[in-house]
């Protein structure tokens, strides 16, 4: 989930990425709580604001219906979620900060 409401892209350096990292559950929930962050710091640093689902929570869901056989559940691994919050970062920064 991106927020760009107070982020000012246009900017010559635009605002800090504001990254959340998910939890156990569905990150809407997860944004709904955390008036903090989405409108006090992103306003007071006109930043990006990022929440992204854990793998395996909420819709993230690697191998659809399949994804909680004991078979896939192997990538259920603090490393994977890692890797996943590292690609997703460069692909936002690629998208509004570098492209």
């Amino acid at each position: 989930m991106i927020d760009k409401t107070n982020f000012n892209e246009t900017a010559e350096n635009p605002g800090p990425i504001l990254f959340y990292a998910g939890n156990e559950g569905p990150i809407e929930a997860f944004y709904d709580n955390s008036g903090y962050i989405t409108q006090n710091l992103s306003a007071d640093f006109k930043a990006l604001v990022v929440f992204a689902e854990h793998r395996y929570y909420g819709e993230s869901l690697p191998f659809g219906d399949q994804s909680l056989t004991k078979d896939n559940l192997k990538y259920l691994k603090v490393e994977y979620v890692m890797e996943d919050y590292i690609e997703l970062l460069d692909y936002i920064k690629n998208l509004y900060y570098i492209g």
